[in-house]
């Protein structure tokens, strides 16, 4: 089997992305025609709590495992990535299995209680078995993210999501005619089929392209449970803190709004805006980022673990130049464009200046998420755990302080998100500078792709002001960014940031093969 660059995994996983993420918004929009605002209201209610099972049981488990799996692969140890995996299957199947069974013998009460909706108890019981698939699929995951082989779990997702989408729309035609409850059961029993049909295929696979394992020394399964606690469970803990952070939010924001004086329907319809639409605009390329942050980190591990202290910073320095590339584009856009974006995709202009303000930080926003990549590859868990739950801090004690004050209303929640950005890439840094024989390339990265941002920043204004008077809004957007991106890409060639042998390498190059058995 051929493996990739992280690179190319990272692009991979981005058109997977899209393509998967296309597919749920596809069912989004059927499923919000069906059932309407009442319906989504309940559906919206259990994802949230199904997402922090899900975080308990498997967040940090595919980074972890990739990560192990990623220290073995220069020294070609199969019998070690073997034990790494069948040691986690089975303390990760354990686990989640006590925690399926504890929310499937308690699902009314999390139903009447938690969520405050009976009609949530039958989705809650039947989404139980998903958290166990999505457990053990995770730890899969893992395995072929840390050699590199993105591609088998790329396409599995694929499918997966295409039979789940068959799965929703005949469950929610076949169940509309009994009511919301029993549309929404039908939803989530499709997703448990779904994650099912997910890990048998994966299972497959990795049976498939597994090298024979010649004889090698193994470590101790105390050892690895040990190895594997330790970056998981910051990892974990920190995904469980931003779901419930979110959860809080949910009820502080509209919350502080009413306290502002807002109506509960102004208050309702701010919050909408910024987590509705706002912080969708703005993460939207974000998806390459998040994609560049799975494949980093087996990465960075594998070269940090033989000490190849100059892969190691090349691929520090590439992911950073990357990240800064994506960023600074996309707020290129998002500065010159917020009303005109937001009205286009939401009909709702209004939502424009927080974009407008909040873009500022987005290159900060998305370096804090390559960052953070790269210190859990060095295995600086700790230092992301303790990173998060400031950005946490700060986050809700702005929106607690600020967003009463009526001048200031949901900007107090802007402010926050803007603080926690920038600060947290700023200590994020200082953390990475502390690791010995790692050096950032601070010209490539930060000012040159700043200098091009500055020019793609004119080219669009020109542009937008000679073509506002003769032409379609549409069109004057269209044509204005595409003359601003290739502005802000041949600076980026000419200045020496990217060369067209890089590029070439990048994309082109393949790492050796590998037979299955």
């Amino acid at each position: 089997m051929k493996k990739l660059t992280y690179i190319q995994g990272a692009f991979i996983l981005t058109m997977t992305n899209l393509i998967t993420g296309s597919l749920s918004f596809i069912y989004r929009v059927f499923l919000t025609r069906a059932i309407g605002s009442e319906g989504i209201g309940v559906y919206q209610l259990i994802l949230p709590l199904y997402m922090l099972f899900i975080t308990l049981v498997s967040g940090g488990i595919t980074t972890a495992v990739s990560k192990l799996i990623a220290e073995q692969a220069p020294r070609s140890n199969y019998r070690n990535m073997y034990k790494i995996i069948q040691i986690c299957c089975i303390t990760i199947g354990m686990w989640s299995l006590a925690l399926c069974t504890l929310i499937f013998f308690n699902a009314e009460y999390l139903a009447k209680f938690v969520l405050k909706d009976s009609r949530t108890f039958l989705s809650i019981m039947v989404f139980t078995p998903a958290i166990f698939f999505i457990s053990i699929g995770a730890v899969l995951k893992g395995y072929f993210y840390g050699l590199q082989y993105v591609k088998p779990p790329a396409l599995i997702d694929i499918l997966e999501k295409l039979i789940r989408l068959g799965g929703l729309v005949l469950t929610t035609y076949f169940l509309l005619p009994y009511g919301i409850e029993y549309v929404c059961g039908g939803v989530m029993t499709a997703m448990a089929a779904g994650e099912l049909i997910s890990l048998v295929l994966l299972y497959f696979c990795y049976r498939a392209n597994r090298p024979a394992a010649a004889f090698a020394q193994t470590d101790s399964t105390i050892h690895i449970i040990m190895k594997i606690l330790k970056t998981a469970l910051p990892l974990s803990l920190s995904g469980a803190l931003t779901t419930i952070m979110d959860m809080i939010t949910a009820v502080l924001i509209p919350m502080q709004l009413r306290a502002a004086g807002f109506s509960n329907s102004n208050a309702l319809s701010l919050y909408g805006q910024v987590t509705g639409m706002v912080m969708p605009l703005l993460f939207f390329p974000f998806i390459i980022v998040s994609s560049l942050g799975i494949t980093l980190v087996p990465a960075i591990a594998a070269s940090y673990a033989t000490g190849n202290w100059t892969a190691l910073n090349k691929k520090c320095n590439d992911s950073l130049k990357i990240t800064s590339a994506i960023a600074f584009a996309s707020t290129a856009l998002f500065i010159v464009f917020p009303w005109e974006l937001c009205k286009i995709f939401f009909k709702c202009p209004e939502a424009g200046s927080m974009l407008f303000w909040m873009s500022f930080v987005c290159p900060f926003e998305y370096w804090q998420f390559t960052l953070f990549a790269i210190l859990n590859g060095v295995g600086r868990q700790h230092v992301v755990l303790k990173n998060s739950i400031l950005h946490i801090a700060i986050s809700v004690i702005c929106s607690y302080f600020l967003i009463p004050i009526p001048f200031i209303g949901i900007y107090g929640f802007v402010i926050g998100f803007c603080a926690s950005a920038v600060l947290i890439c700023v200590w994020n840094l200082a953390d990475l500078k502390r690791i010995p024989n790692i050096n950032i390339d601070y010209a490539n990265i930060f000012l040159k792709p700043l200098f091009a941002f500055i020019g793609m920043f004119i080219i669009i204004k020109c542009c937008n002001l000679y073509l506002t008077a003769k032409a379609a809004e549409s069109f004057n957007m269209t044509v204005s960014s595409i003359a601003g991106l290739i502005f802000f890409f041949l600076v980026l060639l000419l200045t020496g940031t990217f060369t067209p042998r890089q590029l070439k390498n990048t994309l082109f190059s393949h790492k050796s093969r590998v037979t299955g058995h």
